[in-house]
């Protein structure tokens, strides 16, 4: 008679547990080399990423390797590695997927709040203890703002970011305060991860966040969440411009259709198969 088949989560002991562990951390050694490449926006020598990341260095060799034969790391310039070209192709390819699976719904929403406010209306997404833009619709007069579709900004300064923390996993809530303590924010503030900790709750508790030059010097923002079907964290909805015009006798005529435009997109987002 046969036995039943059993279901493992994962490798057992007995030499697959140590491939299944070793393989996990090289693709997260991978994943950091890639990231931090992106965060010194310049070449570093593999020694360089080898310090940096507490890898020893013939280990960041075999991935920077690796990763070059894919064409997601770039060494034509020896002994520098920088991002490869190929990491262009995956983020056009996603922008493309966003595009065809949020546009048809997201944009009509944001064009009618910058319509309703007079303020740049986005959609910002989470992506890791990060946030990226995805979608902004400006007004007709001019403003720059860091947020721009495709950049990405900490979760711990700016209510576009900020409303998001309270819903995340408790590992990445740890880690994106660990990076906002001590951060000095445009305004003169310095944040801890206590003070973090007590936005979190508060925004949880009001459902939705306000933030004054916590991202650029002179901007303010009103941002709410968009939660999937099953009450997962998604996106959040924002309007930021001038800090002039979020004054606390205003404030109200923008948080009132920032979460109605949340809440419009939730509804889609709930929709989708």
């Amino acid at each position: 008679m046969a036995a039943p088949a059993v279901h493992r989560e994962r490798p057992q002991a007995g030499g697959d547990l140590v491939s299944w562990m070793a393989g996990t951390q090289l693709l997260a050694r991978a994943v950091s080399v890639l990231l931090y490449l992106r965060e010194r926006e310049e070449p570093v020598t593999v020694g360089e990423l080898a310090e940096a990341l507490g890898v020893p260095a013939n280990t960041v060799y075999r991935i920077v390797r690796t990763l070059e034969l894919g064409g997601l790391v770039d060494r034509s310039h020896k002994p520098y590695v920088s991002l490869g070209l190929r990491m262009m192709d995956l983020g056009q390819a996603k922008q493309r997927l966003l595009a065809r699976e949020l546009a048809p719904f997201a944009m009509p929403v944001l064009q009618a709040l910058t319509a309703t406010t007079d303020e740049t209306s986005l959609l910002v997404m989470p992506t890791g203890a990060r946030a990226i833009c995805i979608f902004a619709v400006e007004p007709s007069r001019a403003i720059r703002l860091s947020y721009q579709p495709g950049r990405v900004f900490p979760l711990y300064a700016g209510a576009s970011g900020k409303i998001l923390l309270p819903w995340l996993s408790a590992q990445l809530l740890d880690s994106a305060l660990a990076q906002g303590d001590g951060h000095l924010l445009p305004n003169g503030r310095r944040l801890t991860a206590a003070r973090l900790r007590r936005d979190v709750a508060s925004m949880r508790s009001a459902g939705y966040c306000v933030s004054h030059a916590e991202v650029d010097a002179g901007a303010s923002a009103v941002a709410a969440p968009v939660f999937t079907r099953g009450g997962q964290i998604f996106a959040a909805v924002s309007v930021a411009g001038p800090e002039v015009g979020f004054s606390e006798e205003r404030l109200p005529e923008l948080i009132e259709p920032v979460l109605a435009a949340a809440a419009d997109i939730g509804r889609h987002v709930a929709a989708r198969p």
